[in-house]
């Protein structure tokens, strides 16, 4: 059996981004698909796996963290 990319990503240390998406990423990417991203963090390097593209930067721009205020 083939590991999922997502599979592979979370081997290597990746959790999922639960923050905002700004539309200003996908309009960088050119993403149609920004209903399927699924977005995964590991030092500040943000990868996609939403669609075959796979997109990835290591540019913060446009993630925006949700703050724990409890």
């Amino acid at each position: 059996m083939t590991m999922t990319h997502k599979e592979e990503l979370k081997k290597k240390g990746y959790t999922r981004y639960r923050g905002a998406v700004d539309a200003s990423v996908y309009e960088y990417f050119n993403c149609d698909r920004s209903w399927k991203a699924e977005w995964y963090l590991k030092k500040e390097h943000y990868r996609c796996c939403g669609c075959k593209e796979r997109c990835e930067t290591r540019d913060p721009e446009g993630f925006q963290l949700f703050l724990d205020l409890g």
